[in-house]
């Protein structure tokens, strides 16, 4: 069993260097990840996500190049990449029987392990207060090590800095696995 008591003492101790601005964000994961902006009409399925206010979502990134590719995904996530691959080789689309061509095809891309897209949404115009990774558990985690502290000191999430809240321990774990508190 983890030490929650102990990652919490590290993150208190360190907390004034956890909290980014979305740009700070922006900066690590283009830098990190040679992420690169894409306009979010490109994602027509946002609109109708429950998830996001649409009008408050102000950039999408894609990581696209391989070899971070490589190191982000999972071996499963790389063994359900082969078999959507499989899939989608055995049930092509026809472009010209699929509309939204573009769109269909970046979400192949993102199936087959080609692309991961970031969505960020910013209620304040200050700091990330919703994201989506989409297709990539450890790129989630990581960006939930980026964005929790400062929701936390504006009080924008639904829980608090209570080592026994299974959200704080998700984020002080990610916070952990990804050295921020070392």
């Amino acid at each position: 069993m983890k030490d929650y008591e102990r990652l919490y003492k590290k993150y208190v101790h360190r907390k004034d260097r956890l909290s980014f601005t979305k740009e700070d964000v922006e900066r690590i994961i283009i830098k990190k990840f040679k992420a690169t902006a894409f306009p979010k009409e490109a994602l027509l399925d946002l609109k109708n996500d429950d998830h996001f206010d649409y009008d408050k979502i102000y950039k999408c990134f894609v990581i696209d190049d391989p070899q971070i590719l490589h190191g982000l995904y999972s071996d499963e996530e790389r063994k359900l990449h082969r078999e959507d691959l499989l899939d989608h080789r055995e049930n092509p689309l026809n472009p010209r029987k699929v509309k939204d061509w573009d769109y269909n095809h970046i979400i192949m891309d993102e199936l087959e392990g080609r692309r991961i897209d970031i969505v960020l949404e910013s209620k304040d115009g200050e700091v990330i207060t919703e994201f989506e990774v989409r297709n990539c558990e450890s790129m989630n985690r990581y960006l939930n090590a980026l964005i929790v502290c400062s929701n936390l000191e504006r009080e924008l999430t639904t829980y608090s800095e209570d080592i026994h809240d299974e959200n704080f321990q998700f984020y002080l774990d990610n916070l952990d696995e990804y050295g921020f508190l070392d």
